[in-house]
């Protein structure tokens, strides 16, 4: 995800150029897997002070469900719009202090917002972060019901099987203090807890 922008920096402010992205990202972040390559669209476009990267694009992540556990696919859309600066001037390759530019010193100081001195923009940074950004705080299973065709996401099938089960398990797995003989007798005790009321 390199951009040499060199031709574009000498073009008067208002430039641009579009790219359609279709990358794969498998080395991008340890902590993602994606299931297909990122695709979308990316705009360059020459501003006063280097060059406004804006991008719509679109991955599949394999996460876990936050119910039952398992694998589940999530796409994720990521949109951003990033200012870069140029380290050098386009014309003499003098090197350009963040004193010269206006922004946040953060945003003028961030190695992933800066063009390197062989004018290459790269946005592998900047769509790391977004994309993390863009990750649901729980991924959970879809389900859609063959009768209505309506998807409800907070009915996940492995988690309400691993529910039944448990209850089953409620159900029929109490133990008599006959059966629980290889129990440790520090924790014989609890046996009887099997048998008291739930609070709610």
């Amino acid at each position: 995800m390199e951009f040499n922008v060199a031709q574009l920096m000498k073009e008067a402010t208002g430039a641009s150029r579009e790219y359609e992205l279709d990358d794969d990202i498998t080395d991008l972040d340890g902590g993602l897997t994606p299931l297909g390559k990122l695709t979308g669209n990316l705009v360059l476009l020459r501003i006063h002070s280097g060059v406004l990267a804006t991008g719509d694009l679109r991955v599949a992540l394999s996460l876990q469900c936050g119910r039952c556990l398992e694998p589940v696919c999530v796409r994720v859309s990521v949109e951003f719009s990033e200012s870069f600066r140029p380290l050098t001037d386009i014309q003499t390759g003098r090197f350009l202090s963040p004193e010269e530019f206006e922004g946040q010193a953060e945003d003028l100081t961030d190695e992933a917002l800066l063009i390197d001195a062989q004018h290459i923009l790269d946005i592998s940074e900047v769509v790391r972060q977004n994309i993390w950004l863009s990750v649901p705080i729980v991924a959970a299973c879809d389900y859609t019901d063959p009768v209505s065709g309506s998807a409800d996401p907070d009915a996940c099938p492995k988690y309400i099987q691993l529910l039944s089960e448990s209850a089953l398990a409620d159900t029929f797995g109490k133990q008599t203090p006959s059966e629980a003989e290889g129990i440790d007798p520090r924790w014989e005790a609890l046996l009887a807890l099997q048998d008291e009321p739930r609070s709610e």
